[in-house]
């Protein structure tokens, strides 16, 4: 198996373009997640980071940091193919520039609405819906050169497996797996939620990108019980660390394993409110230092001296915790206090 660990901006706190609502500075993401021992990200929210190729390759340079992929998000529902043409062709050129072959795409048709309901949609439009994923899907393949990773995401047009199913039989599409989403659309409430490997068994040779998140059972519960939106879900703690939520990421590096998986994965961790001084330890909590340690890849770990010279071996870790400093939000050593001062 051979696994390339990434991380990305929300894992920081950073959903948007002005960085919020963390407000981490870009230039502090890309300190810490290097620090952090990571060698790629995601590009983010357009705007957060550089958006001239130049300057962000700089940047990435200054870092020792490469980008895995871009995403798009276009609300399929009410946009013609040429509109949502027009939404990834800026990225897409972006991509180009910085070298980049994988746009992570999803819909966005609900986002920031929680009066619409999918129950309220025209049938017909719904189902040209796939249809337009796929013109993007040939689209950035035949004009850019860049492969689509579709993203089924919790409260959009494609979330639930039937809706999957139903895109996956209609074209050559690859997606971009994300545990946490997809447990949080059709998995259960208790530990060890066997969900997403009935899904990987079926699709696992079209599966070649991977966001792990974990989602808390007992919000869960209540989010189906008391049909909460996505976005009250996420502020309440739907998304957890990977090693307290219903999945079990022991049991995901083992099937990675047996299955000699060949991707990315990104450590994406959407947990709302866990920002701030907090930041890269959301991103990599000392809960999500897991086992997928004995994985065979490149290895990936935080040392003391925050040195890079482990770039190179075979196995990965996830990085180790680190405190964050209270004075200016840095890494600092190890510590059994997450505030500690570097003053």
């Amino acid at each position: 198996m051979d696994i390339r660990i990434a991380t990305c901006p929300c894992s920081w706190g950073v959903w948007n373009p002005d960085g919020g609502p963390a407000y981490v500075p870009y230039e502090t993401f890309l300190q810490q997640a290097s620090e952090c021992g990571y060698q790629e990200i995601e590009l983010g929210p357009d705007g957060y980071l550089p958006m001239e190729s130049d300057t962000l390759k700089s940047e990435l340079r200054k870092y020792r940091l490469n980008v895995c992929a871009g995403t798009a998000t276009i609300p399929f529902y009410s946009l013609e193919k040429e509109e949502c043409r027009a939404i990834v062709t800026p990225l897409a050129k972006r991509l180009n520039a910085l070298g980049v072959s994988d746009m992570v795409v999803m819909d966005g048709s609900l986002f920031g609405d929680d009066k619409i309901s999918k129950s309220d949609w025209d049938q017909e439009k719904v189902m040209r819906i796939y249809d337009k994923i796929l013109d993007i899907n040939q689209f950035l393949k035949e004009a850019f050169g860049i492969r689509m990773l579709f993203h089924p995401h919790a409260s959009s047009a494609i979330e639930f497996e039937s809706e999957i199913d139903k895109m996956m039989s209609m074209g050559d599409i690859h997606l971009c797996f994300d545990t946490g989403h997809h447990v949080y659309s059709n998995g259960g409430t208790e530990k060890n939620d066997q969900t997403i490997f009935d899904f990987l068994r079926r699709y696992q040779s079209r599966i070649p990108y991977l966001h792990f998140k974990n989602a808390d059972g007992a919000v869960l519960k209540q989010v189906r019980e008391n049909h909460w939106s996505l976005e009250y879900a996420f502020s309440h703690g739907a998304m957890c660390n990977l090693e307290d939520g219903i999945i079990n990421f022991e049991t995901l590096k083992d099937y990675l394993a047996e299955i000699n998986y060949q991707g990315i994965a990104v450590i994406e961790q959407d947990m709302a409110g866990k920002t701030g001084e907090y930041a890269c330890q959301s991103a990599l909590p000392s809960k999500n230092r897991h086992d997928l340690n004995e994985v065979p890849s490149q290895q990936i770990r935080m040392q003391t001296t925050l040195s890079r010279s482990h770039k190179s071996i075979s196995r990965f870790k996830l990085p180790s915790p680190r405190a964050i400093c209270a004075g200016c939000g840095c890494p600092t050593r190890p510590t059994n206090d997450p505030l500690r001062s570097c003053s």
